[in-house]
């Protein structure tokens, strides 16, 4: 073989051991950027359930407030109607007693 060819023969053979060597490394950064991804979803998941389980708890005590919010409307409200339809009592005399 002439040099030329041997020299040709030799790059071919280094670019092709550099080529597969990165192709290896790029698989494993995959694989590897894979499980992170699994990971950080199971830790949003994990967040979601938690955030949920506070959530919860919390608007159901903002909704009882705002149901005696509501029901204390409604009380003055009833009471106003029973203030403006009903009869007024005269004063009662007390003996002993002065203003």
């Amino acid at each position: 073989m002439s040099l030329p060819q041997v020299v040709s023969l030799l790059s071919t053979i280094a670019l092709t051991t550099v080529a597969t060597i990165i192709g290896i490394q790029i698989i494993l950064i995959l694989k590897e950027i894979r499980h992170i991804l699994l990971k950080t979803n199971m830790v949003v998941d994990a967040t979601e359930v938690a955030v949920k389980s506070v959530v919860r708890p919390v608007s159901g005590f903002i909704l009882a407030l705002e149901g005696l919010k509501e029901s204390s409307r409604f009380a003055e409200a009833f009471a106003n109607f029973i203030k403006k339809h009903s009869t007024p009592t005269p004063p009662v005399d007390v003996e002993g007693f002065n203003n």
